[in-house]
């Protein structure tokens, strides 16, 4: 009926939301579609069903089944007592299928008061009760190298692994927050409120005129402070300024384990030197919002 490859749980969504009402028996797969009294063979013969090859189940159409019995056929194997039961239930159904082949197949889409399917029914009940990743489209639909696309999905986490996880595992970690040396490190202190990178996140703005939309003290987390800022960019700039935000924090992140691992000082020159460089690259790659920065104030 949908001849396209889909994963088990679409699968599964599309056999329980589509119910076909037979005419001529050429548009509905016999073995897996809900074509006899609503049900499909696996619901109600379901020990029968077991013993047809996946090949045949996903191409055998009811025209094709119901001619000379061949549906029959299909069952490879011995039948239990309990599927031999199942077989002659659903023989007796099935010789009461009269096919229309002036009529064909109609297709009902459940999930909608039409009947007729639609796309944003089938994603509401496929991600009925999921977890909403707020941040998805600043993180995911902003250019960066694939490697900063799941830094930013660990930061949004907590996976990256800083003091306060690491002590959770009683591994060896810094004391104190290896930028600033005042606080406990978590990432989230790190990318924000560190006065560190509140230093470096100014300095860095203010390089496309956006200083105003550095963090605050009062400024405690990355997300609310990204989304906040990233509504006051005007939209055709707005990819930019998010792409900016995460080479922000990769350079914060890379400048932190050279501290941890290389026992580098922490250095505001160094870090703003290794963004400009790193911004260049970006440009270079195809971070095409990152120059249309220069240079900018916030929207009105």
């Amino acid at each position: 009926m949908f001849p396209i490859k889909t994963c088990s749980v679409v699968e599964s969504l599309f056999s329980v939301a589509v119910i076909s009402e037979v005419g001529d028996g050429t548009r509905t797969l016999f073995w897996k579609d809900r074509w006899l009294h609503g049900k499909s063979i696996k619901e109600i013969a379901p020990l029968v069903y077991d013993k047809v090859p996946k090949r045949k189940a996903n191409t055998r159409l009811v025209s094709d089944a119901l001619a000379g019995l061949r549906w029959t056929a299909d069952i490879e194997g011995a039948l239990s007592f309990r599927a031999r039961t199942e077989y002659y239930a659903l023989f007796e159904l099935i010789e009461a299928v009269v096919l229309q082949p002036d009529r064909p197949d109609v297709h009902i889409w459940k999930l909608s008061s039409s009947g007729q399917y639609m796309a944003q029914s089938a994603y509401a009940a496929l991600f009925q009760g999921a977890t909403l990743f707020e941040p998805a489209e600043r993180v995911w639909k902003s250019w960066d190298p694939g490697n900063c696309h799941f830094f930013m999905w660990l930061v949004q986490h907590n996976r990256c692994w800083t003091a306060d996880r690491l002590a959770k595992r009683g591994l060896s970690h810094p004391v104190r927050c290896p930028l600033c040396d005042q606080h406990d490190e978590t990432i989230n202190h790190l990318l924000i409120p560190c006065v560190f990178s509140r230093q470096f996140w100014f300095q860095i703005l203010s390089r496309v005129g956006l200083q105003e939309l550095a963090p605050q003290p009062e400024d405690l987390d990355l997300e609310d402070w990204w989304r906040v800022r990233s509504s006051q960019v005007v939209q055709q700039h707005r990819k930019g300024f998010n792409s900016l935000v995460i080479l922000g924090a990769w350079s914060l992140w890379k400048h932190r384990n050279r501290c941890v691992f290389d026992g580098a000082s922490p250095s505001l020159p160094a870090v703003l030197l290794a963004a400009k460089e790193e911004t260049t690259w970006w440009c270079l790659a195809g971070a095409k919002g990152l120059p249309s920065l220069q240079p900018l104030g916030p929207a009105e």
